[in-house]
């Protein structure tokens, strides 16, 4: 799916309580070998035109249906069950800001590692496309374990022929969970290593939440499903990697819109010298009780927006948003491991994030905290 990120119309999907809408990635080639079938009443039908879709823009397929030519639906009724008026993308459809430094991607085995339908190399390019976004927190990484948080795998033959990939939306905080593969695509025509890579950027930007750039020019519909706009961008953007219906575009970067977009979605936190905070650098040994406090100066500054952030030196899944608000309130409680065997101390990091009131995101700078013994931190309230 050649697709560019967005303009005014990039929406970074609702998805729908759901994982059960996925994005394709198709190059409008009417002709398909898939099984198409005529559409059966059922309730998922009615589901999908109670959610603004028009029937007659509704394709019944084996495994599930087609809507607009490009979203994949389930076939399962349970998928529709939980309420979708009551959701906004905004904090229920992306990625959640700590989950976002740290995306697993694990390619599974059928994906060749040599020939024509070997995607690796691609996969390894479009993921540094991703982290190397200048001012963008996102962050993929390559594993080698078959529960990561995004699997890399062959469609098994469920895409139409005319499908080259698909993916989904966040759900949980959490990025998508796969990304499917057309190996046979446009009957084993033979995909370019740059199509490739582009394709792959534009389905890792399906799984951290946006939708196509041109969805309204395209049809797509944003029904109760939903679609945010995102500030600072055109109503079209024709260069974004995340416009739908471009599986055959080759790779030439990223639109300026596309940057606005992701750094709008995900942004890195700039650090700004009056943004400061006080609090204890060493604590002594037991269980202890302690308080950070914001001491900033900055300009229209919404305290209310304040998160404190905590890490353990050697430890892993951090950071963890531990605190709210101007005075961040931390326990620290036994655990299993020493930061520094040597010395027998457990050494943390905090800072804290927070927006002045037209919606900027900045940083503190990292204050390092000692403790005698083996301890992680924990918000106490």
């Amino acid at each position: 799916m050649k697709n560019q990120l967005f303009g005014k119309s990039m929406l970074f999907a609702f998805a729908i309580s759901a994982l059960f809408l996925f994005q394709n990635c198709s190059d409008e080639n009417p002709d398909s070998n898939s099984t198409e079938s005529a559409l059966k009443d059922s309730p998922v039908v009615d589901k999908l035109i109670e959610m603004g879709f028009a029937k007659e823009r509704i394709t019944e397929y084996e495994n599930f249906y087609l809507v607009e030519g490009d979203l994949m639906f389930s076939k399962d009724i349970k998928s529709y069950s939980k309420s979708i008026t009551d959701r906004h993308a905004h904090t229920n459809n992306l990625v959640s800001q700590t989950n976002v430094t740290s995306m697993t991607v694990y390619v599974a085995p059928s994906i060749p590692t040599g020939g024509s339908d070997d995607w690796r190399a691609a996969i390894n390019n479009a993921i540094n496309d991703l982290n190397t976004i200048s001012g963008s927190k996102v962050n993929f990484e390559i594993s080698t374990s078959s529960s990561s948080d995004i699997i890399i795998q062959s469609d098994g033959n469920q895409l139409a022929d005319n499908v080259i990939a698909s993916a989904g939306f966040p759900t949980n905080n959490q990025p998508y969970n796969q990304v499917i593969i057309n190996l046979d695509f446009l009957s084993n025509v033979t995909v370019t290593e740059s199509s490739k890579r582009y394709n792959m950027v534009h389905e890792l930007g399906h799984c951290i939440g946006l939708r196509h750039t041109n969805w309204d020019i395209r049809g797509e519909t944003a029904g109760t499903v939903g679609a945010n706009l995102i500030p600072n961008t055109p109503n079209q953007d024709p260069n974004s990697v995340m416009n739908g219906g471009t599986a055959n575009y080759e790779w030439s970067g990223f639109s300026t819109y596309d940057l606005i977009a992701i750094k709008y979605l995900y942004p890195e936190p700039v650090i700004l010298p009056q943004i400061t905070a006080s609090g204890p650098s060493y604590l002594s040994s037991g269980i202890s009780l302690f308080t950070w406090t914001y001491t900033g100066n900055l300009a229209n500054a919404d305290l209310d927006s304040i998160i404190w952030w905590y890490s353990k030196v050697n430890g892993a899944g951090a950071p963890y948003a531990i605190g709210w608000g101007e005075t961040g309130y931390f326990m620290a409680v036994a655990d299993t491991f020493y930061s520094d065997p040597g010395f027998q101390t457990s050494n943390f990091i905090i800072y804290y994030t927070i927006r002045d009131t037209t919606g900027n995101l900045y940083r503190s700078p990292d204050y390092n905290i000692m403790k005698k013994g083996k301890f992680k931190l924990e918000g106490s309230l």
